[in-house]
Parts: structure tokens; C-alpha cells; sequence
């Protein structure tokens, strides 16, 4: 979930043209047991939002060699941890909240919640609860992902985080080492 979530970050801005830019990660603490990533690249449009978060193997990446993702399954990601998450879109000048769920079918679903205008830049955000027994898996896990990472997100929650060197990518044997 990590991994995906981060990934989605990434990919939208590079297709936004800000490839340097970090994301922003919440690393959930006991104050603040919460996952979220964030984003400033472009954004999703509602029509986007209800289509890509219900819909398997729907993604804005399929035409494109220069993003990570184009299955369509890293939006629903956090399902493979919990049965609903929030998503907030930043669009041209409107920010739109929604909770996507499993509904009673056992499908994912969304539901449009409220619209406000923002001054803020296009982007994502999405954020979900976290186990308070699972705070330090989710530091760990998050540590070995950002590293591997060209530019590291800005991380805050929790303070037990360390981000790791990048290090040097090496082929040797069955895979990569860092």
C-alpha cells in the first residue's frame, strides 16, 4: 500500500511536469494513527475520482512509459488493508472529499461527501486508519520504500521515522541490492 500509494504520488507529478517535487507522507504515531499520501501534480477531475477507485484495472497511465503504474490497482490499494479510505482531489480551484468502501456486494464503491474551493495546488491526497499494532510496521516498511526513492517525501507523524540513504542500486544475483 505503500509502495502504490507513493508510486501514484509520483507519476502524477510527473505527468504534471514536477518530478522534483516531493510528496508528503503521514506516518501514523499513537496520537495520530493515520497513513496518507499527498501529492501536488494533477489532480483528479469527480467523473476520474468515481471511475478510477471503483473500477479494477482502470488507470490514467495506461498510454504513457514515463509513470511507474498503468495497471489500474494501485489507487485501490488500500483495500488490501482496509474496508474504506478517504481520497481528497484538488482540482482547478475545487477540493472534493470522498470515502471509498467495500459495499455490501463486496465491490469497491465511492461516495462524494463535499466540494469547497481552494487556492491550493491540483493534487491528491489519500488516507486511511492504521491498527495502533501496526504503527511500527508501517515506520519500517515506509523507510525501506522511501529509500529507494530519487527525491525522499516529506515525512511527518511520526517521530520514530528515519529516512534511509538512497545508496547504489546494484544488479547482483537474483535481483537488485541497495
Amino acid at each position: 500500500v505503500i509502495r502504490e500509494l507513493s508510486c501514484n504520488a509520483l507519476d502524477s507529478h510527473t505527468a504534471a511536469g514536477c518530478p522534483d517535487r516531493p510528496i508528503y507522507v503521514h506516518i501514523p504515531n499513537t496520537l495520530e494513527p493515520w497513513f496518507s499520501v499527498r501529492d501536488e501534480g494533477l489532480g483528479l477531475s469527480k467523473e476520474d475520482v468515481l471511475k478510477l477507485y471503483t473500477t479494477y484495472f482502470e488507470s490514467t497511465k495506461a498510454e504513457s512509459n514515463d509513470q511507474i503504474g498503468a495497471l489500474g490497482l494501485g489507487s485501490k490499494s488500500p483495500f488490501s488493508y482496509t474496508d474504506s479510505f478517504t481520497v481528497v482531489s484538488r482540482y482547478y480551484g475545487m477540493e472534493s472529499l470522498y470515502t471509498a468502501y467495500i459495499n455490501e456486494y463486496g465491490q469497491p464503491s465511492i461516495q462524494h461527501i463535499m466540494d469547497v474551493e481552494t487556492s491550493e495546488f491540483n493534487g491528491v491526497e489519500v488516507k486511511f486508519g492504521v491498527s495502533t499494532n501496526d504503527i511500527k510496521e508501517f515506520t519500517t516498511k515506509s523507510a525501506l520504500v522511501y529509500r529507494a526513492f530519487k527525491v525522499h517525501p516529506i515525512i511527518n507523524g511520526n517521530p520514530d521515522f528515519k529516512q534511509e540513504s538512497r545508496g547504489t542500486m546494484l544488479l547482483s544475483g537474483d535481483g537488485w541490492e541497495i
